[in-house]
């Protein structure tokens, strides 16, 4: 390599280890980290569990890390020492090829390993100790480095939002306790073997944090989630009763003043008709009552809490209600129109009368007669609608000639 090539590859290390320095300091000042390895004034947290067994590891990795930077940084600094004794002018170029040995060759000496007696063979050493490139070793830094930091991060994470989210859990939950109740379901034990879950994690963020934090999405989260969703159709079942029985009672009134009316036409038609045949008696006022009396059997169950069978009971109530409206109006109309026939007659007559007057026709003693005969039927009781309607015809044939 060149001179210009060394300072070149010296300067990319210098940046590449004031990275890599910064970087192990950062994670090295997190709160976390100070609490998880006992330093900083910090007491060692007291570990168990899923959480003991990554920071252990990790822990251990961190401090490989920084023996390696170690490393690293005498390493520059042997090569840096070696250039510096290059003259610009004059570069020696075993002096070149030692500093580029230094920095592409493998030359830190890692630290010896020992190899336990279960793992050797009969030609195995004890000990082993190997040499490697400082790119290979920064390779290896940074794999370790990420694994580190994973751990350090997923266990930070765990401390700092575990307790909110437990936290915003219970509020949820109690949320979910006040939908119940408010919708008379009884209490349920979803919500209580939450309460106990969170409780118990409580007890083990400060140890386990990362099995809380597990334990906390695999269970808790779901559950209230199924807890919500479930009472959500219940509200949604109770509100679509509610608007039910609004339209139910809705129907009832309608039905009972179409009843009243059904009723008065009948009493109406049979003393101011004659012909009776076309008339239909409503139904029994005892139907109806017993109807009303079936709606408020629904609500009362509905009250108690019964969704499903009331939710049943109330669509037969509907159909039933429907038919007797179906029965009830057909019955007005058939009540009514012989009082709507008697009506227009008399209507028919009137005009057939002012008719005549304006032809100057009303002295004609036919015509006279035809309406006096008309008018005695059309404004006494009973009324034969059939004659009179015969004679108002007869009128106005006579009128019209």
């Amino acid at each position: 390599m060149t001179l210009e090539e060394i300072d070149k590859l010296l300067a990319d290390w210098k940046k590449k280890l004031d990275l890599v320095g910064q970087n192990l300091i950062d994670l090295h000042g997190l709160p976390t980290y100070q609490r998880l390895a006992g330093v900083s004034g910090f007491s060692k947290a007291q570990l168990v569990g899923v959480t003991q067994a990554r920071v252990t590891s990790a822990l251990e990795v961190m401090n490989d890390l920084f023996g390696y930077f170690d490393l690293l940084v005498q390493t520059l600094a042997q090569a840096t020492q070696l250039r510096s004794s290059i003259s610009r002018f004059l570069a020696s170029q075993q002096k070149l090829q030692e500093i580029e040995q230094i920095l592409t060759k493998p030359s830190i000496q890692l630290p010896v390993v020992q190899t336990p007696l279960a793992e050797r063979g009969l030609l195995t050493a004890a000990e082993t100790s190997r040499a490697i490139a400082p790119q290979e070793l920064l390779v290896r830094m940074t794999n370790a480095y990420d694994v580190a930091k994973q751990v350090v991060l997923a266990v930070d994470e765990a401390w700092s939002r575990l307790e909110p989210m437990l936290s915003h859990a219970e509020i949820e939950i109690q949320k979910l306790q006040k939908l119940a109740d408010s919708l008379g379901v009884d209490s349920l034990q979803e919500l209580s073997d939450l309460h106990q879950k969170i409780t118990a994690l409580r007890d083990i963020i400060d140890n386990d944090p990362l099995r809380g934090s597990a334990d906390f999405t695999r269970e808790i989260q779901p559950q209230i989630a199924r807890v919500k969703s479930s009472l959500e159709q219940v509200a949604k079942q109770q509100q679509l009763l509610k608007e039910s029985f609004a339209s139910a009672h809705q129907l009832q009134s309608q039905l009972i003043e179409l009843h009243r009316q059904a009723t008065d036409a009948f009493a109406e038609s049979t003393l101011k008709v004659v012909d009776h045949s076309k008339l239909q008696k409503p139904l029994a006022i005892e139907q109806i009552e017993a109807l009303s009396s079936w709606l408020n059997r629904l609500e009362t169950k509905f009250a108690e809490g019964l969704v499903h069978p009331v939710q049943v009971g109330l669509e037969n109530w509907t159909t039933k209600g429907k038919e007797y409206f179906a029965a009830v109006e057909a019955a007005y109309a058939a009540n009514k129109a012989p009082l709507q026939t008697r009506a227009e007659l008399r209507g028919r007559l009137e005009a057939l009368k002012a008719k005549a007057l304006a032809r100057g026709q009303a002295e004609d003693t036919t015509l006279t007669e035809l309406a006096f005969q008309a008018q005695q039927l059309l404004y006494t009781r009973p009324t034969p609608l059939d004659r009179a309607e015969q004679l108002v015809s007869q009128y106005e044939k006579r009128l019209n000639v």
